[in-house]
C-alpha cells in the first residue's frame, strides 16, 4: 500500500519471535513485541489494519498528491460488509489450517465462494475497475491462502492459465493484483509461505492427500512424478501446481541473470551463510525449521563451496549442459583431494543455500526457480563423483 501511494518510507526489520529474541529497542514501543508496527508523524500504530486506513486518511490527493484507495462514497456500505467477509474468511483459513477435517473445510471453502460471488460482480477487484484500500486487506491473507491450503491440505485455489477452476473470479483477482507494481515487489511464492507460517501459527496440520502438493512446492518431486520440481529442465507453473511469474521474468535468461545478478552482489557473504550447513548449529535453537542465526559456518569447505557456487553462476549464464563437464570435474576434484566426508561438507552447505532462497526478500520466483535448480544441478554431480 505505501507502494501504491508513493509514500516516503523506512523500513526497520524485526524478526518474528520463532527466528528469536526481539531487540530492546522494538519491545519499548511495542510490548507486546507483535508487529507489524508503524510510527506515522510520531504516533506508533501497532495493527496493520489501523496502519493502513491511518495512511489512507493522512496521505490523501490533497495533501501531497498521493493515490486515493478509498472506495467511491456510494460503495461505502459495500466496502464494509466486504471487510467484514474478509474477517470471515481469515477465521474459516485459520480453523482450517491449524486443526483440519471436513467441517473446518466446508466452513472455509463456504466462506471462500462467498468471496467467489463478491468479486464475479464487480471484479476485477473487490471495487471494480480500480484497486482499492479492500483489495489490499485481503491480499496478503488471500497469497497466503493459496500456498499454504495447496501444501498442507491439498486444495487448490490458483489455477495456471487456462486450468478449470471452482473460483474463476478469485483467480482473476489475483491476475489484477499482479499488474500492479507495488504487488509484484513484494508478492511471496509458495515455498516461502508454506515454510514460514508454520512456526508463526504454532504449526499446521497436514491432511490426506496433500503429499504430491507438499513434494513438488519443497522441491522433492514434480506433480507427474517424472523428476524433481528443482530439476533442469523446469516445468511450466512448476507442473501445474503454481502459475509461473511472466510478469517478472518473460524469459529463462531473464530470470536466470537477476539470480546471478542477486547472488553476485553479496557472494562473499553468501558462501559464509551456506556453509552453516556443514557448520555447527546455534544454540539456542530457534522455532523456524530454516532459521539459525546463531549457527557457526565451516571454514574447512568455504573454498569448495565457493568455487562450486562460481560454477553454478557460470552455468546460470551459459547454460547447465555447457558446464557439465567442467562442473563434473570440480566435483572429481573435491571428492579426490578432501575425500567423500569433505564433499559431502560441500554439498550440505549446498543445500543449506537451496532451501533457503526466499521470495520475495532475495529475489523473485522465476530467479529463485533457476537458482534452486542450478544448486541441485551442482550437488547431482558432486553425489556422482562420491558414488563413484
Amino acid at each position: 500500500m505505501l507502494e501504491e501511494k508513493k509514500i516516503p518510507y523506512t523500513v526497520e526489520k524485526i524478526n518474528m519471535r520463532c527466528y528469536g529474541d526481539k531487540p530492546n529497542s522494538f519491545m519499548r514501543i511495542q510490548p507486546n513485541g507483535a508487529i507489524p508496527v508503524a510510527e506515522i508523524d510520531g504516533r506508533v500504530y501497532g495493527q496493520s489494519n489501523d496502519i493502513m486506513f491511518t495512511l489512507e486518511e493522512l496521505f490523501t490527493p490533497e495533501k501531497g498528491g498521493h493515490k486515493s484507495l478509498s472506495p467511491p462514497p456510494n460503495q461505502q456500505d459495500n466496502a464494509n460488509d466486504l471487510l467484514r467477509l474478509e474477517r470471515e474468511l481469515f477465521s474459516g483459513w485459520m480453523y482450517w489450517l491449524t486443526g483440519g477435517g471436513e467441517q473446518s473445510k466446508r466452513g472455509f471453502i463456504q466462506v471462500l465462494k462467498k468471496v467467489e460471488t463478491a468479486l464475479s460482480k464487480n471484479g476485477p477487484f473487490f471495487m471494480g475497475d480500480s484497486v482499492t484500500l479492500v483489495d489490499f486487506m485481503y491480499a496478503s491473507f488471500l497469497e497466503r491462502m493459496a500456498a499454504s491450503l495447496l501444501y498442507f491440505k491439498g486444495f487448490m485455489i490458483r489455477v495456471p492459465p487456462g486450468e478449470k477452476t471452482d473460483f474463476p473470479a478469485v483467480n482473476k483477482w489475483f491476475d489484477a493484483m499482479e499488474t500492479l507494481e507495488s504487488y509484484q515487489l513484494t508478492k511471496s511464492d509458495y515455498y516461502t509461505h508454506a515454510f514460514d507460517l508454520p512456526p508463526q501459527l504454532g504449526g499446521c496440520r497436514y491432511e490426506p492427500g496433500c503429499e504430491p502438493y507438499e513434494k513438488a512446492i519443497n522441491g522433492e518431486r514434480s506433480l507427474d512424478g517424472t523428476q524433481g520440481s528443482w530439476e533442469l529442465p523446469l516445468q511450466p507453473h512448476n507442473g501445474g501446481i503454481e502459475p509461473d511469474w511472466t510478469w517478472a521474468a518473460p524469459t529463462e535468461a531473464f530470470a536466470q541473470r537477476e539470480a546471478v545478478e542477486r547472488v553476485t552482489a553479496n557472494h562473499a557473504a553468501i558462501v559464509k551463510f551456506a556453509c552453516r550447513g556443514a557448520g555447527q548449529k546455534g544454540v539456542p535453537p530457534v522455532m523456524a525449521p530454516l532459521s539459525d542465526p546463531n549457527a557457526v559456518p565451516s571454514d574447512v569447505v568455504q573454498p569448495a563451496v565457493d568455487a562450486c557456487l562460481r560454477m553454478v553462476l557460470q552455468a546460470l549464464l551459459d547454460g547447465a549442459k555447457e558446464k557439465d563437464e567442467v562442473m563434473i570435474q570440480l566435483a572429481k576434484s573435491i571428492v579426490s583431494e578432501g575425500g567423500k566426508d569433505f564433499a559431502s561438507g560441500v554439498i550440505d552447505s549446498l543445500a543449506y543455500l537451496r532451501d533457503r532462497v526466499g521470495v520475495p526478500r532475495d529475489m523473485k520466483l522465476p530467479a529463485a526457480r533457476q537458482l534452486r535448480a542450478h544448486l541441485n544441478w551442482a550437488i547431482g554431480k558432486l553425489l556422482d563423483a562420491a558414488d563413484a
